[in-house]
């Protein structure tokens, strides 16, 4: 509400009678108040969405929310400047058309590879976030071929598109691509990398890690 007090300092400022400085400063607040209650319901809806893609199945996600307005995979990660690198953009594309890594299509799909993560004595899950326009998620798409292929009786592997599920990227921020995250029970690591090295080490670190937690068990 707006003080009277202010309408009678601007109507003997302005010489305007009282009745014309209301009609000029009063739809001003009406406007000012409707377009605050827009914003806490756009905020309100913001919030619905994060908890609806926390029930992925994730306990971290479940604790843990990036701001609303954070912008999801804005960046690509740098491609390394050699010709190995250009050699492997030309790879990836062709390597596209027949992967042997499946993509998750849909929110119950999803679901179901994190309920599996999250089963005893489960194989390692690897997700990869990556988008059809991203060089670095083409460049390394033969190595993940390789990598699943080298790890196909340990660890699980899916492709997401980070467009199509945004909501579950922004929880587990996702921030540059590709980003690998490596899931059992929870999320044990984000592989932010086109080294597939880094990721072959990262996924060897942590299948070793669960047969020792599974022989101490077994004694």
């Amino acid at each position: 509400m707006i003080d009277a007090s202010i309408y009678r300092s601007w109507s003997h400022r302005l010489s305007l009678p009282l009745i014309t400085i209301s009609s000029i400063l009063l739809p001003h607040a009406a406007y000012m108040y409707a377009r605050s209650s827009s914003h806490r319901e756009a905020s309100a809806t913001e919030e619905a969405e994060a908890a609806q893609g926390c029930s992925m199945g994730l306990s971290l996600c479940s604790q843990q929310r990036s701001p609303p307005k954070q912008e999801i995979a804005t960046r690509d990660l740098p491609l390394p400047n050699t010709a190995a690198s250009h050699q492997g953009r030309g790879e990836g594309n062709k390597q596209q058309m027949a992967t042997t890594v499946p993509a998750i299509r849909s929110n119950e799909e999803l679901k179901d590879v994190l309920r599996k993560a999250k089963e005893p004595n489960s194989n390692l899950v690897v997700l990869e976030f990556t988008a059809p326009w991203s060089e670095p998620c083409k460049f390394m798409r033969p190595a993940l071929e390789k990598v699943a292929s080298d790890f196909k009786d340990q660890a699980d592997f899916y492709t997401l598109d980070v467009e199509q599920f945004k909501t579950f990227a922004r929880n587990t921020r996702v921030e540059a691509l590709p980003t690998f995250l490596l899931v059992r029970k929870t999320i044990l690591e984000r592989v932010i990398s086109v080294s597939k090295d880094e990721l072959q080490r990262s996924i060897a670190k942590h299948i070793s890690r669960a047969r020792i937690i599974a022989i101490d068990q077994g004694n």
